[in-house]
C-alpha cells in the first residue's frame, strides 16, 4: 500500500512539475512585465490547458463565494448620476501637432502588404482604369482552389510579377499575377494568413512573411520554401495566437497576439527581441481568481507602423466576456483602445480608449489607419480608427490627443448586481457618425405594414437605447455587434485625406442570464442574435448597409449610399435597401471606389466623386476581402477573393467557395 501511494505522490509530483513549467515564463527582456510571469495561457498541451482551466474555474468560484473583497463589489450601491453632467468631452488639440514632413505615399505598381501598406489605407494611385472607361472593365482570369473550408478575410498580396494569398484550406499560395496560373504552394498544419502577410526585399532576397495560428513563417517568394536560417527551417514557434499581417521597421519584425501583446522580433533570425503585454500593470492581479480575464484587450484587428518614426499603431478588442463584465470591475484599459508603441525606444507612448468597460462587443475590429489631414491650414499627421459603432477617432500621431472634440455622454448604469458599467461612453458630433447608433421604435423596419408590426410584437417588453446594460429577465436591442467597420476597415487617400468605410446597421436581440453552474466562475451567461422580421431580413429601418464617403479634414460626410441590394425587395417597389455586409473597399486615383461583401455577391465600383454605382460584376460567392490593386506592363489589374463569408453564413444561408476573380480592361 506504501509503494502505490508513494506511486501516485511521484505522479502527482511529476505532473504539478511539468504544470508549473508550462506555466511559468522567464525573460529580462520584456518590457511591461515582471520577470516571472504565472499564466494558465502559456500552457501548449491542450489536455493539462483544460485540467487546470477547470480547477482555476473551481478555486476561482470559492474565491468569490469567500471574498470578502468580492462580496463588497457585488454588495455595492447603485451609482448616482444626479451631481453629474449630461455631456463631457475631451477637448481638441489645438496646438503643437504632428506636423507632416511628407504624406504617406498611396500604393502605386505593387501591393505589399494586405491593406496596401504599412498605413494600411488601402488606396492605389493608378488611374488608369478610370471612370471614363470603366464600362470596358471586364474578366481577365479566375483562379480556382482546390478545397473549400472557410472564407479568406485578407486582401492578396502582388509583388514582382506575383500574387500571395492564403487558401481556401491551410496553403499560401503564388498566382502570375499576368495570367492566374500557379507559380508556387505552402501548406501548413493551421490556417495561414487569416488577415493578412507582407512581402519583403533586399537586395538579392525577397520574402513573404506571415502568422499560422501560433507560428511565425517566413518563405522564399520565389519558390515558397522556407527560409532555413528563420527560427527552425522558416518557423517560429508563438505561445499564442496570431492572424493578422505583420509589419516591418528596419530589422524588425513586428506582430501582435492574443496574450495579448505586441511581440518584435529579428527579420533575418526570427529571434524574439521583446514584447510590451497589453495590460496595465496594476489590473495583474487575480480578481475573483482569474489571472486572465480583467483587462487588456486582444489586438486581432490590425497593426501599421509609422516607418520613419518607428511607431507602430494598434487597436484592440474587448477585456473578457463579450457581454457580461462582472468579473472584470473597472473601465478595462486597454481594451477597446488605439494604443501608439515605439518600437525604437522599446516604450508605450499613449493609448486612447474608445468604449469603457464594454459589455456589447463594441470592441475596434478595424486595423488603425495613418494618413495626413488639413488642420488650421497645417498638414497634420494623424492616426485614424473606425470603429463598429460608426464613430472615426482621429488622434495626433505622436500625442494621442483628439483632432475633435472626443465628447461623452452619461450612460445609465446597470441593474446587475456586481456589474459597475461606465459613467460615460462616448458621443460624437464631429466627425459625423457613418452608422446608426441607437436602435429605437423609430428604427422598426418599414418595407411593410405586417413586417412593422411582425417587429413590434417581437421586441415587446424588450430594452434598448444609449449604452443600455443587459437585464436578467428583459430583453436588450442595440446595433454594433456586427456593426459599424468591421475587419476590413476603410480606404483613406493619403493625398486629400478623404475617407471611404462600407459599413452595417443590424439590430442585435439577446439577453442574459444565470448559469445553472453553482461553481462557475462565470455568474451569468448571455445569448444574443440578429434581430429578424418574419422574412428573415433585418428588423430595422433600412438602409442595412451604407458606402460612405467622410472628408477628414472636417469631420463631415460627403455622400452616403446604400451599399448592397435584395433584388426581390427591389422588384416588389421596395427602394434600395442595402445588405449586411463583410468584403471592403479600395480606393484609386481614376475616381473610382471597389467594394464587395454584399449579400447579393457583387463586387461594384463607385464614383469616389458622389457615390453613384459606375460597375458591377456578378460573382459566383460573396466577395471575402477589400480588392487590390496593381499594374504590369502598363496594365491596371483588380484582383477579389470571392469565397463566402463566415461571417454572413449561418445568419444568411451564404455558401462558402473558392474563387479569385482578377479583372483589367478590355
Amino acid at each position: 500500500m506504501k509503494k502505490i501511494i508513494k506511486l501516485i505522490s511521484l505522479i502527482l509530483l511529476l505532473l504539478s512539475s511539468f504544470v508549473i513549467i508550462e506555466m511559468i515564463s522567464i525573460s529580462t527582456k520584456y518590457i511591461n512585465k515582471p520577470t516571472i510571469s504565472f499564466d494558465i495561457n502559456n500552457i501548449r498541451n491542450p489536455q493539462i490547458k483544460k485540467f487546470i482551466r477547470n480547477i482555476d474555474n473551481l478555486y476561482a468560484s470559492i474565491l468569490i463565494k469567500f471574498s470578502k473583497e468580492h462580496q463588497e463589489h457585488f454588495n455595492q450601491k447603485e451609482r448616482k448620476f444626479e451631481d453629474l453632467p449630461e455631456y463631457k468631452s475631451i477637448s481638441a488639440k489645438i496646438d503643437n501637432f504632428t506636423i507632416s514632413d511628407f504624406r504617406e505615399n498611396n500604393n502605386l505598381y505593387d501591393w505589399k502588404r494586405s491593406h496596401g501598406n504599412h498605413s494600411s489605407n488601402r488606396f492605389s494611385d493608378l488611374k488608369k482604369i478610370n471612370l471614363s472607361n470603366i464600362k470596358n472593365l471586364d474578366l481577365a482570369w479566375i483562379y480556382e482552389f482546390k478545397e473549400i473550408n472557410r472564407d479568406i478575410q485578407a486582401n492578396p498580396v502582388i509583388a514582382d510579377g506575383k500574387i500571395f494569398i492564403p487558401t481556401t484550406g491551410n496553403s499560401i499560395v503564388s498566382i502570375d499575377a499576368v495570367n492566374g496560373r500557379k507559380i508556387w504552394e505552402y501548406t501548413v498544419d493551421s490556417t495561414p494568413a487569416r488577415r493578412g502577410l507582407i512581402y519583403w526585399s533586399e537586395k538579392n532576397t525577397s520574402r513573404i512573411y506571415f502568422c499560422a495560428e501560433k507560428k511565425l513563417i517566413s518563405l522564399n517568394s520565389e519558390n515558397g520554401q522556407p527560409i532555413k536560417n528563420f527560427g527552425k527551417n522558416g518557423i517560429v514557434k508563438l505561445k499564442n495566437r496570431c492572424k493578422i499581417s505583420p509589419v516591418i521597421l528596419k530589422d524588425n519584425l513586428v506582430i501582435a497576439t492574443v496574450e495579448p501583446a505586441l511581440e518584435v522580433y529579428n527579420l533575418i533570425s526570427g529571434k524574439l527581441l521583446w514584447k510590451f503585454y497589453l495590460k496595465k500593470k496594476s489590473e495583474k492581479k487575480r480578481y475573483g481568481g482569474k489571472r486572465y480575464d480583467y483587462s487588456g484587450g486582444n489586438p486581432w484587428g490590425g497593426i501599421s507602423a509609422d516607418t520613419k518614426r518607428g511607431i507602430v499603431y494598434l487597436t484592440t478588442g474587448n477585456a473578457g466576456s463579450y457581454f457580461v463584465g462582472v468579473n472584470r470591475p473597472g473601465n478595462n484599459e486597454y481594451s477597446n483602445s488605439i494604443i501608439a508603441i515605439d518600437i525604437f525606444n522599446k516604450k508605450k507612448l499613449w493609448d486612447f480608449q474608445e468604449v469603457k468597460h464594454d459589455i456589447w462587443n463594441f470592441d475596434i475590429a478595424a486595423p488603425p489607419i495613418l494618413t495626413t489631414i488639413k488642420k488650421d491650414n497645417l498638414d497634420i499627421d494623424v492616426v485614424v480608427a473606425v470603429t463598429k459603432i460608426g464613430n472615426t477617432i482621429i488622434l495626433d500621431r505622436l500625442s494621442g490627443e483628439p483632432i475633435f472634440n472626443f465628447r461623452e455622454k452619461k450612460a445609465p448604469g446597470s441593474k446587475l448586481p456586481g456589474e459597475k458599467t461606465a459613467y460615460y461612453q462616448p458621443y460624437l458630433n464631429l466627425p459625423e457618425p457613418f452608422s446608426k447608433q441607437v436602435f429605437s421604435k423609430d428604427e422598426i423596419s418599414n418595407i411593410s405594414i405586417k413586417t412593422s408590426d411582425y417587429i413590434k410584437n417581437k421586441i415587446r417588453n424588450s430594452k434598448f437605447g444609449f449604452f443600455e446594460p443587459h437585464e436578467i429577465g428583459k430583453k436588450n436591442i442595440f446595433f454594433g455587434f456586427h456593426g459599424g467597420a468591421e475587419w476590413m476597415g476603410a480606404s483613406i487617400n493619403n493625398n486629400n485625406g478623404i475617407m471611404y468605410v462600407n459599413s452595417h446597421n443590424i439590430p442585435w436581440i439577446g439577453n442574459i442570464y444565470e448559469t445553472k453552474n453553482k461553481f462557475s466562475y462565470y455568474k451569468y451567461l448571455s445569448k444574443f442574435e440578429r434581430l429578424f422580421d418574419e422574412n428573415g431580413y433585418p428588423g430595422s429601418k433600412p438602409p442595412w448597409g451604407n458606402l460612405t464617403a467622410l472628408d477628414l479634414n472636417s469631420g463631415k460626410i460627403k455622400w452616403q449610399v446604400p451599399f448592397g441590394e435584395y433584388d426581390e425587395l427591389t422588384k416588389l417597389g421596395v427602394p434600395l435597401t442595402g445588405t449586411e455586409n463583410y468584403g471592403g473597399v479600395t480606393g484609386t486615383a481614376g475616381n473610382l471606389i471597389f467594394a464587395t461583401g454584399t449579400i447579393d455577391k457583387k463586387i461594384r465600383a463607385f464614383n469616389s466623386l458622389n457615390g453613384k454605382e459606375v460597375w458591377s460584376y456578378q460573382l459566383e460567392y460573396v466577395g471575402s476581402g477589400p480588392p487590390s490593386i496593381y499594374s504590369i506592363n502598363n496594365e491596371q489589374y483588380i484582383v477579389v477573393a470571392s469565397t463566402g463569408s463566415s461571417s454572413l453564413s449561418n445568419a444568411y444561408s451564404v455558401n462558402f467557395g473558392n474563387l479569385i476573380y482578377c479583372f483589367k480592361l478590355k
